[in-house]
């Protein structure tokens, strides 16, 4: 029996890809970060955010000490653990020891210097137990690593994954089904799921003919991914706006297999990065908040954030004036 969770990204309330996929035999934890935009429409992450980051990073950490594979697609700060990390990110320093993974990760000669530098840190407290990625296609156990493909918004690098449990998961992150390679690489997998990234549609909001063409190229390559596999999880950099769900839900009027994580998990969208003006509106705080006394903010808003989530069946819309008005009617209940 194979288990596919979906820990954190965009519609789970946070940014990032992450995923966990277990066996009876085997654990696999990927892109096992946590964050959220530090500065968005000049606001920095509201509480109710943080609330869904801390919760997130908890499962994380549980999940870390007992993975056997941790995997890497590439070194991102909203991808792995950093040792820098600010308030609203996972701390390298705050995991659990890991005795027994291997922590696969890009070869620093793909790395530019910051990524590189995340890597050694990693290193520092895994030594030999890091292992660099390098080739064209490597296998390590269930795991086949393929490109590294370009990131779809810079010039970094990425690698997608297949976990091949006999169910084949397909893991590619940060591409925004703009690499036409990596699309044509998924199909050719024969994956049963899929776990993509979608276009930065918040990107191009203010140019309609380059955001026309940005999701003319996703669409094609979609439905090469979408003719393949029986299940398309979308999310990450595509539901940091609400046009980006909408253009989800557009595309599932086509084809039934695609969702979200949220929904495959079995919940609605909880677009927080997408509604962070509309916290702010509903449930004013001092932009800085989180400079002093984090902790003592963050348990006050956690009944918030519940109420919330509890709520989230009375949104007629996965849309930020639908959430405006749930957020009212939880003020206006105390």
């Amino acid at each position: 029996m194979v288990s596919l969770r979906m820990l954190g990204t965009e519609s789970l309330g946070v940014r990032g890809l992450s995923c966990y996929i277990e066996d009876k035999d085997t654990r696999v934890l990927i892109d096992p970060g946590v964050a959220l935009g530090y500065t968005r429409w000049h606001y920095h992450p509201h509480p109710v955010q943080a609330v869904a980051g801390d919760l997130v990073r908890t499962t994380i950490g549980k999940l870390w000490v007992n993975a056997e594979y941790i995997v890497f697609t590439h070194m991102h700060g909203d991808h792995v653990p950093l040792y820098n990390a600010n308030p609203f990110q996972l701390s390298l320093y705050d995991l659990g020891a890991n005795k027994h993974a291997e922590i696969l990760a890009p070869a620093s000669k793909l790395l530019g210097f910051k990524e590189r530098t995340r890597l050694a840190k990693i290193k520092e407290l895994y030594h030999e137990k890091v292992v660099e990625i390098s080739q064209d296609r490597s296998r390590i156990g269930p795991l086949e690593f393929y490109g590294p493909f370009p990131h779809g918004l810079n010039s970094s690098y990425v690698y997608m994954i297949l976990a091949d449990f006999g169910v084949r998961v397909v893991h590619l992150s940060d591409m925004g089904l703009l690499v036409d390679m990596a699309a044509d690489t998924a199909r050719r997998l024969k994956p049963d799921i899929v776990i993509t990234d979608g276009p930065p549609i918040y990107r191009y909001l203010h140019d309609k003919y380059a955001l026309h063409t940005l999701l003319r190229r996703a669409e094609r390559n979609l439905s090469l991914i979408v003719g393949a596999a029986d299940t398309v999880i979308i999310n990450h950099h595509v539901n940091r706006c609400d046009q980006g769900y909408k253009w989800i839900m557009r595309l599932r009027r086509e084809y039934s297999a695609i969702t979200t994580a949220a929904e495959y998990v079995g919940s609605k969208p909880l677009l927080l990065e997408a509604w962070r003006r509309t916290l702010y509106r509903y449930l004013p705080i001092e932009g800085d908040w989180f400079k002093e006394d984090y902790q003592d903010v963050i348990a006050r808003y956690k009944r918030i954030y519940e109420a919330i989530r509890r709520s989230l069946t009375d949104m007629n819309n996965v849309l930020e004036r639908d959430f405006a008005h749930l957020l009212e009617r939880i003020v206006a209940l105390g």
